[in-house]
């Protein structure tokens, strides 16, 4: 017979006894507890189960929970001796697995009875339980340490229970919670270990004596619970009891461990969270989950069903941080307040987080009460820095410590002793980098930390602290945030973005200081931009320069002005809802730069006004700025900015329509940027890589020139130097403009749905309102190449429009050609050449000539289209739709051929020729399509170059059947 827990096991007779009496259990479940325990304490993955048990059979998944489900419930307290190991699979804890002969005790002890209630079985336990039961084994004395709430009692309790149930071990639980002395401590235990009263009641000594002569003849489990407000008592009884019995055992649960030679410690962790973003079944397999919906479903059993629901509890299990009191107590209030209920209350925790079980401790009733005990046994320097630490929202470190929250003329010495004394009770979270120590509140400790810094009166001074240290930093370090850091950074430049955001919100509060506030946000705004926080950047800077225009002259300095206006200025182009406003905070730049004789911020000006009127599609403006970039460059001597200016140039030239020449100049730049490593030289001016751009715009020309393959390589090009720790909004741009057009227009569907794919999710986590916008047209974009044109008006006139009332004018002459073509075929004529006489007018007078001959293309299109439509019912408006569509598909050619833009000549090209084709006129046709033979890799996949194949085999039939008819008899000439 094998015990496992309380079971008596026979794999042979496949029998079962517990308590003297038989269990039954199903076939299935006994040959897996047979698979379990064979397998030594392996662990055994769902698979290798369904192939023992069920062999060549296909069965659900779910049928092994069903079987492991009974096994436990028949193992009762000892269900946790089956262990799930998330995503591996089950296991056996096979060591206390033994025959009866093995199990029987030695020498049997007097029983004591343990004076506590049964504990539920506890959830997300089981590694720490298996680890207090062997050092319990191996060590004397056992410390299970934690912060208030964490389960250090439940965890002692049930193991207490498992150590009696398993090896018939008495156990005296003693809870210390209403002792506050000595003598207080040894009547507790004289109590709980019935000392007859004459040796209770005597001196220390005698009741000492009389203590360990009962503890030696029960050779008990001594478990002192909630020792923390005693622990020099616990401490010296304990190492004192150690000392004179060799066989004793004690297991001791405090916020601080006992420091005494014979301890060993196990800290108590909080229980693990999932991230966010995960599945919902993948949520339920966290064990903070776990532990609230338990708890919230034995109150309401039909709560949180949904996969919303389960990420909200997810959500609120993080924000605890995974503290196990915190998350019961929380789920309690489900029953009243519902899941969301509770989750957009969490901000007044200490408030929510109440009513308790009424069996547990009163500081275990509220959250409060919990952090109130602990607050209550520091001293008062501790006292002090503690509540001041409530300040810093995230990770921080000595120096910030000191700097913020202690009084001038403080010591080093007594921080250093204040620090170690929070953490020793559980009320600051030490980390380790390496060498370097990091200090964290939890999120309700702070909580707590910030009603005693309010309750103190001293909330508003040492937030101005705070935020004056903040600043401070980021002026000295160009700081790096801990968050988005760059790799390689030195650790001590690093501060939390969360602490950067409560010193800002802070400043700009009712009670704050709005002129510090608008300096500081002019020290911030930079770290965002190179944290790739767009969204966030463009509020603040918006928000503080609001309050700037508020404040008397002179509040803040030139420098701060420049650098809120250009980073709100920067954002807009890509978050903001008028792209246009962008320009006058430029030349607000540009002017302060050049009355300040500030070269960096008057060059970052040029190249901001360069880009945002690039992105109106204002050409002429943009080469204008970049002229006047490259004349400063000059003067500066800098070659890098020389070579930028070139490359600045060259793109305009290409929007231009000077495409051969921007490709000359831009492929020089490339050259020379890369020699010159000029992305650590552009940084403050560009918060991107310039090779990118000039290779994406090299995409481009390739592409119109006809070279497809090359296209798609500079596309790859394009992506490769963008650097990781500034991805956006580089990426985002580079995907919407060049790589999903470009793999698009090349035929490469796959790649252009892979790389909308991308930049919908870009876009999307850091709010890209324009570039949302511009990836939806894309979208319609790629359905129709796909066959879906059903729903091309109706998705693509919205955002278009959107995109217009954002001001973003370039590159959607595409999407504008798209518009007329749907409208054209839904009988709009009318409408349709007007789409595209406007963009034609607009992109003459602005000069962007680069999309004017695939628009007079387009018209052309709309004109044949319409004749075709009154082909038969109104003959003279037929011809005349005829011939204004020949003219403009033969101007869109002439103008294409004089830009060197292949394609948007072959496009026009063979519109034309399939309408000759339609009225018969073949050898019109054949003479326009032939001047492109060879001209192109006619086995590209670009779906112009295939439809010119097409019409030249098409061609070429007709040719050999007229010569095959021509030679016939009759047809010859006489």
């Amino acid at each position: 017979m094998i015990r496992i827990g309380s079971l008596l096991v026979n794999f042979e007779q496949r029998s079962i006894q517990q308590n003297g009496l038989s269990r039954r259990v199903g076939a299935r479940a006994f040959d897996i507890l047979e698979e379990l325990y064979r397998a030594e304490g392996a662990i055994l993955s769902k698979d290798e189960i369904m192939d023992n048990v069920w062999p060549g059979q296909i069965v659900e998944e779910n049928c092994i929970h069903v079987h492991i489900a009974s096994l436990r419930k028949l193992l009762g307290a000892d269900r946790d001796l089956i262990k799930t190991v998330p995503g591996r699979g089950y296991l056996l804890v096979v060591r206390h697995a033994s025959t009866v002969e093995e199990r029987a005790p030695v020498n049997p002890a007097p029983q004591i009875e343990m004076r506590a209630p049964p504990v539920s079985p506890l959830i997300g336990r089981d590694a720490e339980i298996e680890q207090l039961i062997n050092q319990i084994d191996r060590n004397v004395v056992t410390t299970v340490v934690g912060a208030g709430g964490i389960g250090k009692t439940a965890l002692a309790l049930h193991v207490a229970n498992v150590t009696r149930g398993r090896y018939g071990r008495s156990v005296c639980v003693v809870d210390l919670t209403k002792s506050s002395s000595d003598e207080a401590v040894l009547a507790a235990l004289a109590d709980a270990l019935k000392v007859p009263p004459e040796d209770a009641q005597g001196d220390a000594q005698r009741c000492t004596d009389a203590l360990f002569d009962v503890l030696a003849a029960s050779q008990c489990l001594l478990v002192l619970d909630n020792a923390e407000h005693v622990i020099d008592a616990v401490a010296h009884l304990v190492e004192t009891l150690v000392s004179r019995i060799a066989s004793a055992r004690v297991l001791v649960t405090s916020r601080e461990a006992l420091h005494i030679r014979a301890e060993s410690v196990l800290r108590l962790e909080p229980l693990c969270v999932p991230e966010s973003g995960l599945s919902a079944g993948a949520m339920l397999e966290y064990s903070a989950v776990d532990l609230f919906l338990s708890r919230a479903r034995s109150l309401a059993t039909d709560c949180a069903t949904d996969g919303n629901s389960i990420a909200m509890v997810a959500d609120i299990c993080r924000r605890l941080d995974g503290l196990p009191l915190a998350i019961e107590l929380a789920a309690a209030r489900v029953a009243t307040l519902g899941v969301e209920g509770v989750a957009s209350r969490l901000d007044d925790r200490l408030n929510l987080l109440t009513g308790g079980l009424r069996s547990a401790l009163p500081r275990h009733q509220t959250l409060r009460a919990t952090f109130e005990w602990s607050y209550g046994l520091l001293d008062e320097p501790s006292r002090v820095l503690f509540r001041r630490l409530g300040c810093f929202t995230g990770t921080f470190m000595f120096d910030a410590a000191f700097a913020i929250a202690t009084e001038p003329g403080m010591s080093v010495a007594a921080v250093v002793s204040s620090l170690g004394e929070l953490a020793k009770k559980s009320l600051l979270n030490v980390m380790f980098d390496g060498p370097i120590a990091t200090y964290r509140l939890t999120k309700s400790t702070r909580a707590y930390a910030l009603e005693k810094l309010h309750d103190e009166g001293e909330f508003h001074f040492v937030a101005a602290r705070h935020m004056r240290y903040m600043k401070e930093r980021i002026e000295e370090n160009g700081l790096v945030l801990a968050e988005a850091g760059r790799a390689g950074a030195p650790f001590d430049a690093r501060l939390s973005l969360d602490d950067v955001r409560t010193a800002y919100d802070w400043a700009f509060s009712e009670n704050g200081d709005p002129a510090q506030g608008v300096a500081f946000a002019g020290a911030l705004v930079g770290t965002l931009l190179d944290a790739s926080l767009l969204y966030e950047c463009c509020e603040r800077a918006r928000h503080a320069l609001t309050v700037l225009e508020t404040l008397p002259a002179g509040s803040v300095d030139a420098l701060c002005e420049m650098r809120l206006c250009a980073a709100y200025a920067s954002t807009l182009v890509h978050v903001g809802d008028n792209v246009d406003a962008a320009i006058t905070h430029w030349q607000r730049v540009l002017r302060l730069a050049q009355q300040t004789r500030d070269d960096t911020f008057a060059a970052r000006a040029l190249w901001g006004l360069w880009n945002t009127t690039l992105a109106t599609a204002d050409v002429h403006a943009s080469l204008r700025h970049a002229t006047r970039f490259e004349q400063a460059a000059l003067r500066s001597g800098s070659n890098w900015k020389q070579q930028l200016a070139g490359a600045m140039v060259a793109i305009s030239l290409h929007c231009f329509g000077e495409h051969e020449q921007a490709r000359a100049r831009l492929e020089e730049a490339v050259t020379a940027l890369g020699e010159l490593d000029a992305a650590d030289a552009s940084r403050g001016i560009l918060y991107a890589e310039p090779r990118a751009f000039c290779n994406c715009t090299l995409a481009r020309i390739a592409w119109l020139q006809g070279k497809p393959a090359q296209a798609m390589q500079l596309v790859e090009s394009s992506l490769d130097p963008i650097r990781r720790d500034v991805l956006e909004p580089s990426l985002s741009h580079l995907l919407a403009v060049v790589a999903v057009p470009v793999a698009l227009q090349c035929g490469d569907l796959q790649a252009a749905s892979c790389y909308l794919a991308l930049l919908r999710s870009q876009v999307a986590s850091h709010r890209f309102a324009v570039w949302e916008d511009y990836a939806e047209c894309l979208a319609v974009q790629i359905d129709f190449h796909s066959g879906e044109e059903a729903s091309v008006l109706a998705r693509l006139e919205p955002a278009l429009q959107r995109l217009a009332a954002r001001g973003l004018r370039r590159v959607i002459a595409p999407f504008i050609v798209l518009w007329a073509e749907a409208l054209a075929r839904a009988g709009r004529f009318a409408e349709a050449g007007a789409r595209l006489d406007a963009a034609i007018a607009c992109s003459k007078a602005h000069g962007e000539h680069y999309f004017v001959p695939e628009l007079l293309r387009a018209k052309g299109c709309v004109e044949l289209q319409q004749a075709r439509a009154h082909d038969g019912g109104a003959p003279e408006l037929s011809t005349h739709c005829e011939a204004q569509g020949r003219r403009f598909l033969n101007d869109a050619m002439a103008l294409a051929s004089e830009h060197g833009a292949s394609i948007w000549e072959l496009r026009a090209a063979l519109d034309l020729a399939t309408h000759l084709l339609e009225r018969n006129e073949t050898i019109e046709a054949a003479a326009l399509v032939s001047r492109f033979d060879g001209r192109f890799d006619l086995n590209s996949q670009a779906p112009d170059i295939r439809s010119l194949a097409g019409i030249l085999r098409r061609l070429k039939g007709a040719t050999a059947a007229s010569t095959h008819a021509d030679a016939l008899p009759g047809n010859g000439r006489f």
